[in-house]
């Protein structure tokens, strides 16, 4: 068997601060979820995906989690999300107790197929959460229409895609609530 190439999905730019930086979490103690530096991250980053609040998680799973607990999702419910998405999508409605509901992607952009959806919502649909793939985002603006129509929380799974925009805005601004994810994978 021939030799394996590896393409890395993002890789660590280091050229500015960050050693001082880190430098400075180690001398003051403050090397897990708090302090400016997490205060400071959360207030820019809600600012630049046009949200009021931003709160930063260990990682996407635990995010999603959260999101799912506080809007109450749990045993019985049912969570409508792509084909095609990372695992922790789907375990993050799993923790809850609740079902994922699996609904066919797009051809052109693997997300969500808007048009497929309504025919997966029950009584038990408490969410629809799109995946924004590669950094190419789903339909949110026929996603939001239909689950505005339904009484449905839209629980974006961006973890793929800081930055991406829609027709009417960026990622991360159209549901109740966000998932982003800082993975770097190598």
């Amino acid at each position: 068997m021939g030799r394996v190439n590896r393409i890395s999905i993002a890789n660590p730019v280091f050229n500015g601060n960050e050693k001082k930086y880190l430098m400075e979490c180690i001398d003051t103690g403050w090397v897990s979820a708090n302090g400016h530096f997490v205060d400071e991250f959360e207030r820019k980053f809600a600012d630049f995906c046009g949200c009021r609040y931003a709160i930063s998680c260990a990682n996407g799973t635990v995010s999603l989690h959260l999101i799912l607990m506080a809007l109450g999702i749990g045993p019985g419910d049912e969570v409508i999300m792509p084909v095609l998405t990372y695992i922790a999508t789907a375990n993050a409605v799993r923790y809850c107790g609740a079902v994922p509901v699996f609904v066919d992607s797009e051809e052109k952009t693997f997300n969500i197929n808007p048009k497929k959806i309504e025919e997966k919502i029950t009584e038990r649909t408490k969410a629809i959460m799109p995946v924004h793939l590669y950094g190419l985002p789903a339909n949110m603006e026929e996603i939001m229409e239909i689950a505005d129509r339904y009484g449905i929380a839209v629980v974006e799974d961006a973890a793929e895609a800081h930055g991406a925009e829609c027709e009417t805005g960026k990622v991360g601004r159209f549901g109740i609530a966000s998932s982003f994810s800082f993975l770097g994978i190598r």
